[in-house]
């Protein structure tokens, strides 16, 4: 899976092993996306030797196609072992092949440094329950947020999440005092990732309902926030089309959406029409958050989204609805950087 994204002449093709594993993979991803974060290259795009997509070969073609002229391979291995000396050698002849004129660069692998054992000495002072992992410094708390996610933490335990997901789940169940979303939350592989690389190209989000629009957190970032539910037109012509306002509503959103997040967090008839617009080609959003709650065609909408092959954040069974929904934008707008939790909020 590849995230979406622009490309200036230098980019980098962060190389990894690979894994059958497909949580495995999550890490080289979020590496990239961190080093992208980083704001030294618009585009560092993942690729893998094995097991995974996409390959060394694809991902290239990807930061060509994006209108890269200079590429520097950064093998994220601790030593050179014999992918580094003898597959990479024969895959950068087989991109000179196919791109002579293409500047390729190769980094060295990750090796000996003193900050890898600091990493180290963390994990191992972790695992004795030396160490506290504080919160990130640019997301000061108020103390009550603070002793709740604190709770939260204890209670919760270890996740198996990277932690954007856990970051997700950790704000959603802060906003629902709701435990259940620890197993019912589900993501599919790029998703925290695609939506925070959207957040920060200033990407649209479009909502089903106002709630959600007027619960996320759109001050810090540069794309804009769009529900159209209330218009009169959009209740003119639902009623036409014999569909709800919410599906007629995302109808409309259409074009705003492209590359951007549908967020539904009400109307399973919402999220369906989503669907339906992807499938015919009519919005390509990048993410497409769907938590809408209810009795009915709630956990089957939801169904069909992990069906769908996008890019998804969902909850599986009858829960969901606004505070979720926006809970897991806001985590997504936080963890990005674009958006402090300012004291009281």
């Amino acid at each position: 899976m590849t995230l979406p994204g622009p490309c200036t002449r230098k980019a980098v093709l962060l190389l990894g092993h690979g894994s059958p594993v497909r949580e495995a993979n999550r890490v080289l991803k979020e590496v990239a996306l961190s080093i992208e974060a980083s704001g030294g290259y618009a585009r560092v795009q993942p690729a893998f030797l094995q097991f995974e997509e996409p390959d060394f070969l694809s991902a290239l073609d990807i930061i060509v196609r994006d209108g890269a002229e200079e590429v520097i391979i950064a093998p994220y291995f601790l030593y050179t072992g014999s992918h580094i000396r003898n597959d990479l050698p024969r895959l950068l002849d087989d991109a000179k092949k196919r791109y002579p004129r293409l500047d390729l660069t190769v980094a060295p692998t990750l090796g000996f440094h003193p900050k890898l054992v600091d990493v180290a000495i963390e994990r191992i002072e972790r695992a004795e329950g030396l160490e506290e992992r504080p919160h990130p410094p640019h997301l000061p708390r108020h103390p009550i947020e603070a002793e709740s996610f604190g709770i939260i933490e204890k209670e919760l335990g270890e996740l198996g999440l990277s932690p954007l997901e856990s970051a997700v789940v950790k704000r959603v169940i802060h906003a629902t005092a709701d435990f259940d979303y620890k197993a019912t939350l589900r993501f599919s592989p790029a998703a925290p990732w695609a939506g925070v690389r959207a957040l920060k190209e200033g990407r649209n989000i479009v909502t089903d309902v106002r709630m959600v629009e007027a619960g996320i957190r759109s001050g810090g970032f540069p794309g804009r926030v769009f529900c159209f539910s209330s218009d009169r037109d959009v209740a003119r012509e639902a009623r036409k089309a014999g569909v709800t306002k919410t599906a007629f509503s995302m109808r409309k959103g259409a074009r705003f959406i492209d590359g951007g997040i549908a967020v539904v967090g009400n109307a399973p008839t919402a999220l369906r029409e989503v669907l339906r617009l992807i499938n015919e080609g009519e919005a390509r959003p990048a993410l497409v958050v769907g938590v809408p709650v209810g009795f009915v065609g709630a956990e089957e909408s939801k169904a069909e989204l992990m069906r769908s092959g996008c890019e998804f954040i969902t909850c599986v069974g009858r829960k969901g609805g606004t505070p979720v929904a926006v809970s897991i934008v806001n985590a997504l707008v936080i963890e990005a950087g674009l958006v402090e939790v300012r004291k009281g909020a």
